[in-house]
């Protein structure tokens, strides 16, 4: 489940044009995980250019339980063993802001 979002659109698309994502997490809360998406396409003449970069808070969330999964639980059944990077100046203003939001509903 998505619970906070932010893009920074730089270029324009036109509709239908060919596009690449990539995502990259970034870092990772008891449950919630911190992702970075990158909308790239190519110019007319092919050169690759950055469309959009949007950064994304989410956690999968179990019905049955009324409750996020926990990351920690998540990992173990994928077999990862990993402890989350620490989060960028960039990443930090985001949750923050976030935050701020969430406190002012």
């Amino acid at each position: 489940m998505v619970n906070a979002g932010q893009i920074r659109f730089r270029r324009e698309m036109r509709p239908f044009q060919p596009f690449h994502l990539e995502t990259r997490i970034l870092t990772w809360s008891e449950t919630h995980v911190v992702m970075k998406h990158r909308l790239a396409s190519r110019t007319r003449d092919g050169s690759p250019i950055v469309n959009a970069i949007a950064l994304v808070k989410a956690g999968l969330y179990d019905r049955a339980a009324k409750s996020y999964v926990p990351m920690g639980r998540l990992l173990d059944e994928n077999g990862l063993a990993a402890e989350p990077p620490e989060a960028t100046p960039e990443v930090q203003a985001f949750l923050h802001a976030e935050e701020a939001l969430k406190r002012a509903a």
